[in-house]
């Protein structure tokens, strides 16, 4: 009996490793398939289109103000960069909440470390 309940646990274990590599990666490929047409594969940025995202200080800064730029989007007057023509994109209701997630995790996080 008591092997069984080990070995419950470790499958649990290994079910909770892979959601969170699962999630990991699942913020890449949203970032691919969405982001990165604007903002440059590297988070580098499009001049005149996007702003670089890598070392952008406001990633740095509250995780639920990042998520509303994603989720909301931005324009007008509430654009941090207005010399772009093109407002920030709202992607809520285009991307699932887990989506939204990911992908902040993924421009808050690994994004930051390309180099």
């Amino acid at each position: 009996m008591r092997m069984q309940g080990s070995m419950t646990g470790a499958l649990a274990l290994a079910a909770l490793f892979q959601v969170t590599v699962a999630h990991a990666n699942g913020g890449e490929a949203v970032f691919k398939a969405n982001c990165a047409s604007c903002h440059g594969s590297e988070g580098q940025g499009t001049t005149g289109l996007a702003p670089a995202l890598k070392g952008d200080k406001f990633l740095s800064g509250k995780r639920d103000d990042v998520l509303a730029t994603v989720r909301d989007g931005r324009s007008g007057a509430d654009k941090h960069f207005k010399e772009l023509q093109m407002p920030m994109p709202a992607w809520k209701g285009t991307l699932s909440d887990a989506d939204l997630q990911a992908v902040v995790d993924y421009i808050r996080g690994d994004l930051q470390k390309h180099k």
